[in-house]
């Protein structure tokens, strides 16, 4: 029985006991600010159990979930994952234990039929009713009362909270510890938790107390993996159709020893890791270095590590990307919707962490060649953390080398480390749609006409909902339909007018969508009511202005991929009536003759005056045309497809729900204004469109006009020509400064001079003058002895800070000085660490006390 059958058997079997079937939510929990990723079927359901949303009263669903509370034990054990399904039936205050836990059974034996001989149950210690609901379907020696460890569930200290019950498949004594005491209550493999039925019937007080909740839920949980691996017999969650073939494609390409265990842990946990990472980024995770981003990093350098350990030097962990696809589409067709994407973002980090592996492997040779045999464990996991490295492969060079580390000094690093990365995690905004979906979805005619009747429906001030409002400050305003179009896709909201007899009774400052609901934020300047019809009107121009930048994003996104690559793909954006701005997949700054590329690819598809074509179509029919999808979207089977270009070859194909122009040339003139970076291979443009491109020119006119009327001239040539001369006249009084100094400074110094070995020392000490000083100083003292070997040792030293100019001559150099063995005779007396050549050194630092030219002859002679 494969996955798909296991899937469709247990959506057909809970729909036929009257049960909603829900699709699998994303991975990024909107519902929750304090979950990073979903972790649970539950997570979706949290406003059903709470008893916010109504019209619900029983649900299942198959989950996507990823957590990496495990992460150590992943490819190690039979059947931990960070990536993985879970098959879930809910009750919001319907049926209780008795139906969730014949129908448990009913399903585990008679629609899947495990055997019933290798099934055990365990129940909380204190919860009698579970206890006699399974005693008379099982027998009672096969029922284990176990602990609040595993079998209490609860949020938090306080809240709701409720006794669990686990069904458990015995997998053999071969998979067991071996020790006499080994049951159902062991953690080792034998005994396997198949599902969990969590039975949500108290509220726990600040005093401990159980109050019974007046709702009373069931939220189940039976992972995907699990139930394939003993419905088929298999000895783990990696022999499964869903895991096969990556597993596969990873052994065949690796050349490796497929029967030792080590090799073979290695390669299951990146099969698991391959899979999460897919499944992130397809929902738009870009790996970096602090949320969700930080813990998709985290799992895509672990995968790497393994390959390292299996021999790979190259990147590999983007080829598996198609087979997960593959694999997981027919279920989850998004992934193949971003397949590209997903290999190209995880080969650039494959790249990038490549090159830090051998940085990492410079640090350990450094430690080894200075001789130490002991290191801090903060240092280790400096090489673990900043570079990436391996612990296992550290730990095997140290040992070959005889050098040791605090164990305990690492764990308190990466405990440190794990404690800035929760803190990292702001959260994202939540906002609670309840009082939205109580009106009717809003039809949205804004893609044909700029304005509309249309009847008010929900006033809504300070989350209350009104029958009328009178003269307010602002106030949410719902109608049956509207032209205005809601902030989503990264394009802003419309502003404009509400009018009643031609008269302007509010004004719209800003446009959201919530669930299907378009709606108006406004100032009320005269009263409104519920179910009066309305005149609504957008602001045109900015509309227009909006719509040309948001048609430029899609002739951008094609001209960088263009350009720099397919890999460039957008990773969000802003289109907004001023100016957009347009994030994108890049690991280097681009250019001046990129930028200019751009632009010049950009104007051209402007000037040719494309026509820009709107349809409908199925979400395969779109992927067969190459259309391109965004992660931050989520799309439905009918999908809005964005054409530029001419039907026998469209030049730009996107799915989008934005509005734009009908033709390219309606934009004008496209200008970029700034490029910069926004994190770890992200790039962000900023630019301007049409008449914003006009007032920028004007601006910028205005601004050089100013410009020469300060330099007295009246071109651009002549501004030119000016400011290039007032440079030279500005380098040649900084000269004349420096000069000016320099005898100054001569006039002060306090010098000794001493000769060695047939080299003369000249120690010089100058005062309240900095490096540059020096440096400077040096270069005309150094004049004085072009004939004959010397050292020049020029310091300035105030409030304990000092700084050094050391240099000698060819002269010297071939008397056999070494510049490098005098600053380490300074730097044992006084600390202060140096850099230079052979012939020039410079350093400084704070020192303890005061030193005096005669000092520094004794350090150096």
């Amino acid at each position: 029985m494969n996955s798909n059958e296991l899937r469709k058997k247990f959506i057909d079997f809970f729909v036929s006991l009257n049960h909603k079937h829900f699709p699998s939510d994303s991975l990024i929990p909107s519902s929750d600010p304090t979950l990073l990723f979903t972790t649970a079927g539950m997570v979706q359901f949290k406003d059903y159990f709470l008893g916010k949303k109504t019209g619900v009263s029983r649900a299942c669903s198959v989950q996507k979930c990823l957590r990496t509370s495990d992460i150590e034990k992943v490819g190690h054990t039979i059947r931990h994952l960070t990536f993985f399904e879970m098959l879930g039936n809910f009750s919001f205050g319907d049926y209780f234990k008795k139906e969730a836990i014949e129908w448990a059974w009913e399903f585990i034996t008679k629609v899947v039929n495990l055997d019933i001989d290798k099934l055990y149950i365990t129940v909380y210690k204190d919860d009698n009713e579970a206890y006699d609901i399974w005693s008379k379907i099982v027998k009672k020696d096969k029922i284990y009362r176990l602990s609040d460890e595993t079998n209490f569930w609860k949020m938090g200290d306080t809240g709701p909270c409720g006794p669990c019950s686990e069904i458990i498949y015995d997998l053999g004594e071969e998979f067991g510890c071996k020790k006499p005491s080994c049951d159902v209550s062991c953690d080792c493999d034998r005994y396997l938790e198949v599902w969990n039925l969590v039975f949500t019937q108290f509220d726990r007080q600040s005093d401990g107390s159980l109050i019974p909740l007046k709702q009373k839920n069931i939220d189940t949980g039976m992972g995907l993996e699990r139930l394939n691996m003993v419905v088929n017999g298999l000895k783990n969650v990696f022999e499964t159709d869903v895991f096969n073939p990556i597993v596969n494609e990873i052994t065949k390409n690796l050349n490796v020893n497929e029967t030792d265990r080590k090799t073979k842990n290695y390669i299951y946990a990146i099969a698991d890791h391959v899979r999460a990472a897919t499944f992130a980024i397809s929902e738009g995770v870009i790996p970096t270095t602090e949320g969700r981003g930080y813990v998709i990093r985290k799992i895509i350098r672990r995968a790497i590590r393994y390959l390292k350990l299996l021999g790979s030097d190259q990147p590999f962990l983007y080829k598996l990307v198609p087979v997960v696809v593959k694999t997981m589409k027919d279920t989850y067709p998004e992934v193949e919707l971003h397949r590209e994407k997903v290999a190209v973002i995880i080969k650039a980090e494959e790249e990038k962490f490549l090159e830090t592996l051998d940085e990492g492997l410079k640090v350990i040779n450094e430690i080894i060649v200075s001789g130490k045999k002991v290191v801090s464990g903060e240092l280790v996991f400096k090489l673990y953390d900043t570079y990436g490295f391996p612990k296992e492969i550290v730990d095997e060079i140290f040992k070959e080398a005889n050098i040791t580390y605090n164990e305990k000094e690492f764990i308190e690093a990466e405990e440190k480390a794990k404690n800035l990365s929760r803190a990292s995690w702001k959260g994202v905004k939540v906002v609670d749609t309840q009082i939205y979906t109580s009106s009717p979805q809003t039809k949205f005619v804004g893609y044909t006409q700029y304005s509309c009747k249309a009847k008010l429906l929900a006033i809504i001030k300070d989350k209350q909902t009104l029958n009328s409002i009178s003269k307010s400050e602002q106030a949410e305003l719902i109608f049956d339909q509207t032209p205005f179009y809601g902030e989503s896709g990264g394009q802003v909201g419309d502003t404009g007018k509400i009018l009643r007899d031609k008269k302007v009774v509010a004004e719209v400052v800003d446009t959201k969508k919530i669930e299907e609901r378009i709606v108006h934020i406004a100032k009320i300047y005269d009263e409104l009511k519920i179910n009066d019809e309305f005149d609504l009107l957008i602001d045109i121009e900015r509309r227009k202005d909006i719509m040309r930048h948001h048609t430029a994003t899609h002739l951008l996104h094609k001209a960088l991929r263009e350009i720099l690559g397919e890999h460039a793909i957008q990773s969000g954006s802003l289109v907004a009536d001023n100016y957009f701005r347009f994030d994108f997949i890049h690991w280097e700054k681009l250019t001046d003759s990129q930028i200019k590329k751009i632009e010049e690819t950009v104007n051209q598809k402007i000037l040719e005056c494309l026509p820009v074509t709107i349809f409908y179509t199925s979400l395969d029919k779109a992927k067969q045309l190459g259309a391109t999808a965004l992660f931050e979207e989520k799309y439905g089977e009918e999908v809005r497809v964005v054409a530029i270009g001419k039907e026998e070859q469209f030049y730009s194909l996107e799915l989008c729900g934005g509005t734009h122009c009908s033709n390219t040339a309606e934009i004008g003139i496209f200008k970029i204004l700034s490029e910069s970076s926004v994190g770890t291979n992200m790039r962000r443009i900023e630019a301007i469109c049409g008449r914003k491109v006009y007032e920028y020119i004007t601006s910028f006119e205005t601004k050089i006009k100013s410009v020469a009327e300060l330099l007295e001239v009246n071109t651009i040539e002549e501004i030119k020509n000016k400011v290039e001369k007032l440079i030279q006249q500005n380098k040649k009084l900084q000269k004349e400064i420096e000069n000016i100094k320099t005898k100054v400074s001569t006039q002060k110094v306090e010098e000794i001079t001493k000769e060695k070995n047939g080299v003369k020392y000249v120690i010089k000490y100058i005062p309240s003058v900095d490096i540059k000083f020096l440096r400077s100083l040096s270069d005309e003292t150094i004049k004085l002895y072009s004939s004959e070997p010397v050292v020049i040792l020029l310091y300035s030293l105030e409030n304990k800070k000092i700084s050094i100019v050391l240099r000698t001559n060819d002269v010297g150099l071939k008397k056999g000085v070494s510049l490098k063995t005098i600053t380490e005779k300074i730097n044992n007396v006084l600390k202060i660490k140096f850099g230079g050549r052979e012939d020039f050194f410079q350093g400084g630092g704070t020192i303890e006390k005061n030193v005096n030219p005669n000092n520094f002859i004794e350090i150096l002679l």
